[in-house]
């Protein structure tokens, strides 16, 4: 399971399930890079253009919020376990982490931790989220049923965005803020380790032998992430 987010049970999101007897955690680090994307100039006339403070240097922009990764099995890898659940919260006029990761067959249950109504929908996939709003502190689930990228928003709400990331593979995880993560019970066998970024998966692998029993230790390493490009 991943390590522990407000947000997920993934843990966060991941899976609630019994694992196979021959079958260890995946611990790994990013490799991030050292130079982050670049934060853009403000679009929007209501407010002012960012300036540089005189008195404390800009923070840098939070990227690991924004990653996942999971682990593809190949050529003689042992079949997983089927996926459990993933919460994903809803905080006040965003989501408490803006990407998750979830197996086909999971179930997505979004909570609403804030205190206004939302109107929820997959731009890709009309059918994907039940109709109706989403009250304060109610819930609303579906299942992922294909390998794609879903962009959840609100009509109302045009800030508030969020991203689900549907993989075929049950061993998924979300980093914390040093780029850590964890997969629990992976089983033996030869795996390719891929980063999801934002919108899109980074170009790359990473091959990721796993012996069964014990932790298997990986490092992957993130290629330059580009600032999103401007509409």
């Amino acid at each position: 399971m991943s390590l522990p987010l407000r947000v997920c049970v993934v843990v966060f999101g991941s899976l609630v399930a019994v694992g196979p007897v021959d079958a260890g955690p995946v611990i790994g680090k990013l490799d991030l890079p050292k130079e982050v994307p670049m934060r853009e100039a403000s679009a929007t006339k209501g407010f002012l253009d960012r300036v540089e403070n005189p008195l404390a240097p800009p923070r840098p922009v939070a990227v690991t919020p924004y990653l996942v990764v999971v682990l593809e099995q190949a050529e003689g890898a042992q079949k997983g376990t089927a996926p459990g659940q993933v919460v994903w919260e809803l905080v006040g006029e965003s989501f408490a982490r803006p990407v998750v990761i979830a197996p086909i067959g999971a179930e997505v249950l979004i909570k609403n931790v804030s205190k206004t109504a939302r109107t929820l929908v997959a731009l890709e996939d009309a059918g994907l989220v039940p109709s109706g709003p989403i009250n304060p502190t109610g819930p609303k689930s579906f299942r992922i049923a294909e390998a794609k990228v879903y962009t959840i928003a609100d009509k109302d709400a045009a800030h508030l965005r969020g991203t689900i990331v549907g993989v075929t593979s049950p061993y998924v995880a979300t980093v914390d803020e040093t780029g850590k993560f964890e997969i629990a019970d992976v089983p033996e066998g030869n795996y390719k380790l891929r980063i999801f970024y934002k919108t899109d998966w980074l170009e790359g692998t990473t091959d990721v032998a796993v012996s069964g029993k014990g932790k298997t230790e990986v490092a992957p390493k993130v290629p330059a992430l580009n600032a999103p490009k401007k509409k």
